[in-house]
């Protein structure tokens, strides 16, 4: 999509003649008669300059003062990590400001445009749904603020520390709070020393040492106290000690060593008996078909033994063994924190389960015995959805695609997840005044998939394989055909067979391997206007090749991203095959080996797509994404199949350049400008981009992208077109620009504007266009600025 404004000089000489002439009435009236169509265009000026009239102290009673924010100031020699202390100090001040959008306050000034209101009307608007009312200096407790700030500097080792308050007025009615901290002497940790007895509890504790959170020389922090509780406790629970909790665990502090501390970690001697013993299961109790609504019911049965399970399920909605590869609690083995954590998770995992509830009571007349139930409440077992979206493209096409999945959250009442989707779509062209041939004319497509996953490696040699982790390992079997037609060139036909298996080990690695994947692609109703684009674009012809693709995928995912993490990474490898088993087993015939007299394809692909998310500050991050992908054809194949090859440009990529249309290489190709399909078997590319939050929902960006593709072998009719590793760097394509992005959680809208900086088609001494960018020229405008609109983040 291109976004273009147009100024003319003759314009701007008429706005310069109207503000001159203001003062002839007879001349105003005709100017204004004859430039009404500016009038439109400084509505939003003005409403700019009307709200920034409004005053932020009108609606602030007298005798107040509005409070404009919380500063600290840090007296005497400055902690090392005092930026972070001063960052959590300032957020645990209260009051808050007034919130502001780009530096200044629209919805104090909604609020003050506003009058109390009296029912639902333009008031009420203004002051209870877009305004905010002015925060008071009244407010405010300095006093209390002080005394909180004061205890979280001691909470992090400055014992002695002061904080004082201070209110700044600025003005005649505004008046911030100056917080000065006083941190003097920071206490360190000088010992640790576990006080236990000789029971077994006390040993278990004693033992419990290695991998302490407290570490000698660093400085005493309450947050460090606490993650030691927990760590202790959960390795207590990891011992069968089901009844103990961190409040248990007493941390004392000796501070009278001159800086240092000596901490002593020990059981309280109020400490329950329950908690001081290890507890075994004994019965282990699942509902399956739970309901709060009819508690009674859902609880009444006979149970069904299963591997010891006991399993109360009247309506046999369920087969036993879902539970017993879900359940790691075993009767008659040791209570294991570690155990009881994968049960729940597992269940919930399974997707079948609206809610999920475990209980755990001791056995009447053992006290080293507990009974568990698990009270699980399913969704509803049949879904259906339809989805239905719009597209608008920059070659002057407009489209629609609606589907339907209907899903099956139980199906062979397996725990299984059957899901049947039919989707289709029009594309039509608009506008332009390319022929309906250069264009591929009006195109639909259609699509029916059906699969199913089941919760656990399905597979016939090892029986029973369960891995041990959190996560349910899956089996994905798929079954899909498509249809794609462009009236006036082709029809092309897909079917597709996927068997894999998913599973991770970990909260952050993730393993997808497709044993064996079957793609057949069959062109029909070819065009002579399409044999007629063929003769200019060859390359066009590997778009719909009938062929088969007959391999494998292996993918792992490794990603950490939180909120909480300054640094985080997202690391993706992808390895493709196809035709290598097949390769030694199928006789070649004339020129290629066939399966049924249809060649199929042969090549290794692998792609590694690496990114790391640097964390600045609260509202700004920095991330930086290095995509790497080569592919190696051999034996039937002299490049890769058209939809394993690599594409760059558009609204995730290269977004100085649309979709399709860069590379490879300096290659450059104008008679393809409508179809767009440049692809290549080599991409390399980087992006780096600042994201920063302005407010609420909006979020902006600032971006640099770089990167091209390239094609394995000699192809003579697109020259600069094979990957050379002596050279490949002169023809890397570079763009810079900004975005805006509206984040509303469940779906972000993504407006990002950008040009090239480096086009690699060029002369090699010309390539570098920086000197030419002129935002002011239309036509520089019109060939170069992209407007990229999308769902969702780039990367």
């Amino acid at each position: 999509m291109r976004i273009s404004v147009r100024y003319s000089n003759a314009r701007k000489k008429k706005k310069h003649r109207l503000s001159c002439e203001l003062k002839n009435p007879t001349v105003r009236n005709k100017m204004v008669r004859g430039n009404w169509h500016i009038i439109p265009r400084l509505l939003p000026l003005l409403a700019i300059v009307c709200i920034s009239a409004c005053s932020t102290t009108k609606t602030v009673p007298e005798g107040d003062r509005l409070f404009t924010g919380t500063n600290i100031k840090w007296e005497g020699k400055k902690p090392r990590d005092y930026s972070t202390l001063s960052e959590q100090m300032e957020n645990s001040a209260r009051p808050k400001p007034n919130k502001k959008f780009a530096g200044l306050p629209f919805r104090l000034w909604f609020y003050n445009l506003g009058k109390e209101p009296k029912g639902k009307g333009l008031n009420y608007l203004l002051r209870h749904k877009w305004g905010q009312a002015p925060v008071l200096l009244s407010q405010a407790k300095p006093d209390y603020t002080a005394n909180v700030l004061e205890q979280y500097l001691v909470d992090n080792g400055f014992f002695q520390a002061q904080v004082t308050s201070e209110i700044k007025n600025r003005g005649r009615k505004k008046a911030s709070i100056l917080y000065t901290a006083t941190p003097n002497l920071r206490y360190r940790i000088k010992s640790v020393t576990y006080v236990t007895d000789s029971s077994i509890l006390g040993k278990a504790i004693a033992a419990a040492q290695t991998g302490s959170s407290l570490k000698l020389n660093r400085p005493y922090r309450l947050d460090s106290i606490k993650a030691e509780r927990n760590r202790i406790h959960n390795i207590l629970k990891e011992q069968g000690y089901y009844y103990f909790t961190p409040d248990y665990l007493l941390v004392e502090v000796d501070s009278t060593n001159n800086g240092m501390v000596d901490l002593f970690v020990t059981v309280k001697p109020e400490t329950p008996a329950p908690a001081k013993k290890k507890y075994h299961m004994k019965n282990i109790t699942v509902y399956p078909n739970y309901s709060l609504d009819n508690d009674s019911l859902s609880r009444s049965g006979t149970p069904i033994i299963y591997n010891r399970l006991r399993i109360i399920d009247t309506t046999n909605k369920f087969r036993p063994g879902v539970f017993d590869r879900s359940i790691f609690l075993k009767p008659d083995s040791l209570y294991r924190l570690s155990s009881h954590n994968i049960t729940l998770h597992r269940l919930t995992d399974l997707g079948t389960f609206k809610f999920v509830k475990g209980t755990f009571r001791p056995v009447r007349g053992d006290s080293s015995l507990l009974n568990a139930s698990f009270f699980l409440t399913p969704y509803p077992r049949r879904s259906l959805q339809a989805e239905l979206r719009g597209t608008s493209k920059s070659n002057n096409f407009v489209g629609s695609e609606v589907k339907v999945t209907a899903r099956n959250r139980n199906w062979l009442h397996g725990a299984n997840l059957l899901e049947l989707s039919v989707s289709g779509g029009l594309e039509w062209q608009v506008g332009g005044k390319a022929s309906s041939v250069q264009t591929g004319g009006n195109s639909y497509n259609f699509k029916t998939e059906a699969a199913v996953t089941i919760p656990r490696f399905w597979q016939p040699i090892f029986k029973g394989l369960n891995v041990r982790t959190p996560y349910v390992p899956r089996t994905r079997i798929s079954l899909s055909y498509e249809l794609y037609s462009r009236s006036q060139l082709y029809n092309l036909n897909a079917y597709s067979f996927n068997f894999q298996y998913i599973w991770r080990k970990t909260e952050f690695l993730e393993h997808k391997w497709s044993p064996f994947s079957i793609t057949y692609v069959l062109p029909t109703k070819t065009t002579p206007g399409y044999d007629s684009i063929l003769k200019y674009d060859p390359s066009q012809r590997t778009a719909i090749e009938k062929q088969f693709i007959l391999g494998g995928n292996y993918n792992v995912t490794f990603n950490n991203q939180s909120a909480n993490r300054i640094h985080s990474f997202y690391i993706n490898g992808d390895l493709d095959y196809s035709g290598n088993i097949a390769g030694l087993i199928v006789p070649k015939g004339d020129s290629t080996k066939n399966i049924l007299g249809i060649p199929f394809a042969q090549f290794v692909r692998l792609t590694v797509d690496a990114r790391h998310y640097w964390k600045l500050n609260r509202k700004l991050t920095w991330v930086n994404r290095i995509y790497a992908g080569y592919g190696l054809p051999y034996g039937n194949s002299s490049t890769l199949p058209f939809v394993k090859q690599y594409f760059i440009g558009g609204s995730s990529s290269l977004r100085g350049f649309r979709a399709r249309t860069l590379g490879p290489g300096s290659y450059r190709d104008t008679s393809s400008q409508y179809l767009a399909n440049e692809a290549g078997d080599i991409k390399l590319e980087y992006n780096s981009e600042l994201r920063a939050h302005l407010t609420g929902i909006f979020n902006a960006a600032l971006f640099l992208d770089a990167g091209n593709i390239w094609l394995k072998g000699i192809v003579p009719e697109k020259p600069g077109s094979q990957f050379n590793a002596g050279s490949f760097g002169s023809q890397i394509a570079v763009d810079a620009g900004a975005g805006l992005r509206v984040d509303a959680s469940i779906i972000v809208v993504r407006l990002d504007i950008a040009f090239p900086l480096r086009k690699p088609w060029l002369p090699q001494d010309e390539r570098w266009v920086i000197k030419d960018v002129k935002f002011g020229d239309p036509d520089w405008r019109k060939e170069n600025l992209i407007l990229n609109i999308a769902i969702g983040y780039p990367f």
